[in-house]
């Protein structure tokens, strides 16, 4: 593999596609940032998406827009970005904050004392808005009164801050807000994380124009034969459940089988591999849908890819007609 090669496949990985939802609620965090700054009052947000919808990329994206800044007299960071840490506990929490506010000991003192550093130093950094990643593992402590106490504390936090807070998160997290009524409160605004959008063939257009916005990044052209582009966002729609995360690793396996195989474009035969090596090893012969006998529904059911499970509702197959 030569440098363009690994060049091309850097590009696609930072690549941002601003599809409707993720433009939406990237609009909505900055709105909120926007509204602080000029009147003082904090709006809060909870955005929900599957795994692999784009939850972490948006976050990366709107810290990206508002960098940290390096004075001689202090440093200012406008976003903080805390990912919360997984079976969270307040300890634990309040150190991811501290850790990337910059504090040399983050692990140093009792959890009030750390809470009141965390205030004290977000306070002298000018920090405007907090995005709170993977938020539903506050909620996966698996009881009530655990829930209860980590969202407690992050309202305790809110509060002293007097900032906008995004929490990103799995559907599931609404589980924290509802074992939490103060905390419910104050995250009445919700926003989901997904490419579905509309009728279901909107979301085989949304699929592909995803799917070929990011092949543009590549050296070699997508191929929809033997089937037509219509046909083939269908497919990708079944493939990646229109998940950027999955469009993501479906074309990177296909281009480097492509290079592999010495090809001159990403055919179906690649993407169809590639479907087996990266998101579903048993969807080989017509449960991979890029399989001419595939059979068109979606693969959520019981040990398949996108199975059921986050959100508790029920989403329909359909057959094609």
């Amino acid at each position: 593999m030569n440098l363009a090669f690994y060049d091309a496949i850097k590009q696609l990985q930072d690549a941002y596609l601003m599809f409707p939802a993720f433009q939406t609620a990237y609009d909505q965090i900055e709105e909120n940032l926007k509204l602080y700054r000029a009147t003082g009052v904090a709006q809060n947000l909870l955005i929900l998406g599957e795994s692999g919808t784009g939850k972490t990329s948006l976050a990366h994206a709107f810290t990206e827009s508002y960098p940290k800044q390096v004075l001689p007299e202090r440093d200012l960071l406008p976003v903080l970005h805390v990912s919360v840490p997984a079976a969270a506990t307040i300890a634990g929490t309040v150190e991811a904050v501290l850790r990337q506010l910059g504090d040399p000991e983050p692990e140093r003192g009792t959890v009030s004392a750390k809470t009141a550093r965390a205030v004290r130093i977000a306070r002298g950094c000018g920090v405007e808005m907090l995005l709170f990643d993977e938020a539903q593992h506050i909620q996966d402590r698996g009881r009530n009164y655990t829930q209860y106490f980590v969202g407690d504390w992050l309202k305790s936090l809110m509060d002293a801050l007097g900032l906008p807070v995004t929490l990103l998160g799995l559907p599931r997290t609404q589980a924290l807000l509802q074992a939490n009524e103060q905390l419910r409160r104050r995250f009445t605004h919700r926003l989901s994380l997904s490419v579905h959008q509309g009728s279901q063939e909107a979301n085989d257009e949304s699929s592909l124009k995803l799917f070929r916005a990011l092949s543009d990044a590549l050296p070699l052209p997508l191929d929809a034969r033997p089937y037509g582009w219509k046909e083939l966002g269908l497919r990708l729609h079944y493939a990646t459940d229109g998940r950027i995360a999955y469009v993501k690793q479906l074309l990177v396996n296909a281009y480097s089988h492509a290079v592999n195989q010495s090809g001159t474009n990403i055919s179906v035969s690649e993407l169809a591999h590639a479907f087996t090596a990266t998101i579903w090893p048993l969807g080989v012969g017509a449960l991979n849908p890029f399989h001419q006998d595939f059979g068109f529904r979606s693969l959520d059911r019981l040990g398949e890819p996108f199975q059921l499970g986050d959100t508790g509702g029920e989403v329909s197959g359909r057959k094609r007609k």
